[in-house]
């Protein structure tokens, strides 16, 4: 093993990003010295949940988004989020589960629908009550309380939660500030009167953290009929259309967030200052379970938003409730993604190419002699065929995996042999003559040699998953009244 002498630890070498919808979206981003990843982390709200031991697999994540406005303390806010007095109580507005297997790479995040009709146990907020069970929207249960969510995740669909995040809107929309704007199209014109939000020009739109959380939170969204200038409803089921809106935004932001985060130190710090001082999360909540999730999303391209597994719970319409308009959770195809979060798979490295079948490159930016050299070795031991080592122009703050294009497997099964986990995986289109060049940081540790080398196991590559519900990138959600509104506008970049 190629242990690299103390490295040099500066404010950039180390970073950590987690996702997940909160209010709408939570960006966890962490970067900076150990001294400073350990101070934004004790900075952290802890609140007293009841979660399941977590598996050493990975874990779920149950991540909230809050609506309370127990933060308003001033007119500004008041103005932007509405009172305490006069929004009552606390509904989840946003409710998902990221379930996390850091050493098999594998994440799936999976949005519940609020209007999802569910068995509340012990609630008292029913819409109806069905065999003496208390059936109400899933969004209520938060009404009771933190682990009245979980216990209705665990019983009705036999989800165990291991680790609890929660946010809130005033959140939402610094990390937004944080970033600057983020470019969503609008094929027309559009408004929503409950939630303030209202685009004039149609086409490519930069949103603002008001704006941002206007539109994400949107359930009553309007399109402007131009040639009748009348205002028609755009989605057919208000809910689904909206968390299709949610994932969308979620890819843009997080790409965002990740791109920025790397270039530009000081911004990630305001991203998580701004995450951080709104930010709950149970008390069993460690740096370990922050770097394994650092872990499972590090693979992820911020120019790719597909590279993020995002679903929706599975669902179907059907009768009202009480007046109330819900949905049902669609069998059998509920029950196998609730198997999915519920299973966690072995630790083990995994990839649909072998080591033998990659031309390795190392190139040394740590300013540390001879360390390229010792690396190569260690990787050839795995299996990698040796494609030169020799130094990087300039010193490198943090480690790279660069990979030729079409070579980005051979990148992340490289990527899982180096410590450490923040080691970024980069697109290099000019690579010449291997398929990865791994770039040594300052922030560089070792290679990770399994226990034995003699044999390495590949996984033949699977069959895709298939998406019950599938995000539109930027563009929105299905329109209900699309004959009515003529042409959409061009979409142009950045959306």
């Amino acid at each position: 093993m190629v242990n690299a002498p103390s490295p040099r630890r500066v404010f950039a070498s180390r970073y950590a990003i987690a996702f997940g919808l909160a209010a709408v979206v939570m960006v966890i981003s962490v970067i900076g010295a150990n001294w400073v990843y350990d101070k934004k982390i004790d900075k952290i709200g802890r609140v007293k949940v009841k979660t399941a031991a977590a598996p050493p697999e990975g874990a779920n994540y149950l991540l909230i988004g809050s609506d309370t406005r127990a933060f308003v303390e001033n007119s500004g806010d008041e103005e932007a989020f509405g009172s305490a007095q006069d929004e009552t109580g606390q509904r989840s507005d946003t409710i998902m589960v990221i379930h996390v297997e850091p050493g098999a790479r594998k994440t799936l995040l999976v949005s519940f629908p609020r209007d999802l009709f569910v068995e509340i146990p012990g609630g008292t907020d029913c819409l109806t009550t069905i065999n003496g069970k208390c059936m109400a929207k899933i969004n209520a249960a938060f009404n009771t309380g933190r682990d009245k969510v979980i216990e209705t995740l665990q019983v009705n669909f036999g989800i165990e939660i291991n680790h609890y995040l929660e946010v809130d809107f005033k959140s939402f929309q610094g990390i937004v500030k944080a970033i600057g704007s983020i470019p969503t199209y609008f094929p027309y014109p559009a408004r929503d009167l409950g939630t303030n939000l209202k685009i004039a020009l149609p086409g490519c739109n930069r949103l603002n953290g008001p704006d941002a959380l206007a539109y994400v939170r949107s359930r009553t969204l309007e399109y402007l009929d131009v040639g009748d200038q009348e205002w028609v409803p755009a989605d057919s089921i208000p809910d689904i259309n909206r968390i299709l809106r949610q994932q969308a935004f979620i890819r843009a932001m997080a790409g965002l967030a990740v791109a920025k985060s790397l270039n530009d130190p000081f911004t990630a710090l305001e991203i998580t200052d701004r995450v951080v001082e709104n930010l709950k999360a149970d008390a069993t909540l460690t740096r370990d379970d922050i770097d394994s999730l650092v872990v499972a999303f590090r693979t992820v391209n911020p120019k790719d938003q597909s590279a993020l597994n995002m679903q929706t719970f599975p669902w179907v319409p059907g009768p009202l409730q009480n007046g109330a308009s819900v949905l049902y959770p669609e069998d059998p195809a509920w029950r196998e993604m609730a198997r999915r979060l519920g299973e966690f798979g072995t630790v083990a490295t995994t990839s649909s190419v072998a080591p033998s079948s990659v031309k390795l490159r190392v190139l040394n930016g740590s300013g540390e002699a001879g360390a390229a050299g010792a690396a190569l070795d260690e990787l050839a031991k795995i299996g990698f065929k040796r494609a030169g080592a020799s130094d990087d122009a300039g010193n490198l703050e943090l480690t790279e995996v660069r990979y030729a294009r079409g070579a980005e497997e051979q990148g992340k099964l490289v990527l899982s042999y180096i410590d450490p986990s923040s080691a970024r995986l980069v697109l290099d289109p000019s690579l010449k003559g291997a398929d990865v060049a791994l770039v040594l940081g300052g922030d560089f540790v070792s290679i990770l040699v399994p226990e034995t080398i003699t044999s390495t196991t590949v996984t033949a590559p699977t069959a895709a998953e298939p998406t019950l519900i599938a995000p539109e990138g930027l563009t929105p959600a299905p329109i209900l009244n699309e004959s009515e509104l003529g042409e959409p506008a061009p979409k142009t970049p950045p959306c």
